[in-house]
């Protein structure tokens, strides 16, 4: 069983609550570990355990996406209810 640290965190938490900050950052693993005194060896360390719990956990549990299931259009939609357009997909405001 983990010790938890005075902040009631255990290491693991901390680590890897400190790995989710960084991927959620624009900062460079140099600079992060800089600036929360980590030696890379150690950040890469909690990295790898990190990944490695969220490939085991199910696949209901790793992410908040949603499944969209995508079907052929009804009607020919018109440039006026074009919403977005991303790699040839079209996303229509009479559709939202």
């Amino acid at each position: 069983m983990e010790q938890k640290q005075s902040n009631g965190l255990s290491k693991e938490q901390k680590m890897f609550a400190l790995i989710g900050e960084h991927e959620g950052s624009s900062m460079t693993v140099k600079d992060f570990c800089e600036l929360y005194d980590l030696s890379p060896g150690t950040y890469h360390y909690w990295q790898k355990k990190y990944h490695a719990q969220l490939r085991d956990k199910p696949i209901e549990h790793q992410s908040s996406f949603t499944l969209l299931k995508v079907t052929e259009p009804q009607e020919e939609s018109t440039a006026q209810d074009l919403f977005a357009e991303y790699r040839g997909i079209r996303f229509t405001g009479s559709h939202l």
